[in-house]
């Protein structure tokens, strides 16, 4: 579900030519990096990307993305 999310967040990126960068992932988890202008525009985008990626393994619907912006790292 990771890995296919991983996918559609760098299509998405890629065919729209954003100023996101895929910086890492941990276990679940996929951390990006934009600028602070586009921050609050890049998150529902992210969010709605995650989840579709979800929907294709558990069709339920029932996992959510649980997506934060930071100025810093955290664990």
């Amino acid at each position: 579900m990771t890995k296919l999310a991983l996918v559609y967040i760098y299509d998405h990126i890629r065919k729209h030519n954003l100023p996101v960068k895929i910086v890492m992932t941990v276990h679940d988890q996929i951390d990006t990096i934009t600028t602070i202008e586009y921050a609050d525009e890049w998150k529902p985008i992210m969010t709605e990307l995650m989840e579709k990626a979800a929907k294709a393994v558990v069709i339920n619907g029932l996992l959510k993305a649980d997506t934060q912006i930071t100025t810093k790292w955290s664990k």
